[in-house]
């Protein structure tokens, strides 16, 4: 798979809702729910995207791979987040553990569900 790769595609993850979040900045302001609701989506779209566009070449999928992409995709994000929201934005780890760091459970949801899919679409008759 190529950890270099996964990383690569982890940290592209991890900017394109960052730039989404800073474009919808004041909608965060004004209506936190709606803000979430259009970031949780943009993080599904992009998970199952970026595991379409990762495993296009790769005859592999399965239960493990899923696994491993999934929380390497998830850690990347939480490395990248953490300074940034404990350091520039004064969030408590507690709050940013349970308002933001939760949802990258998300990617190995989505990447471990679409590689066993996959896999057992490839050994059916």
């Amino acid at each position: 798979m190529g950890w270099k790769r996964i990383a690569g595609y982890g940290i592209i993850l991890w900017l394109v809702p960052f730039f989404v979040s800073v474009v919808l900045f004041g909608v965060r302001q004004s209506n936190r729910a709606l803000f979430d609701s259009l970031i949780t989506v943009t993080s599904i779209a992009r998970a199952v995207a970026a595991w379409l566009f990762f495993f296009r070449n790769i005859r592999e999928a399965g239960l493990v791979p899923g696994l491993e992409v999934g929380f390497a995709w998830a850690a990347i994000s939480v490395l990248i987040d953490l300074p940034i929201f404990l350091k520039v934005f004064d969030m408590p780890l507690p709050e940013y553990a349970a308002d933001i760091a939760l949802t990258y459970l998300a990617f190995p949801l989505i990447t471990t569900g679409i590689a066993v899919a996959m896999d057992s679409a490839r050994t059916r008759p």
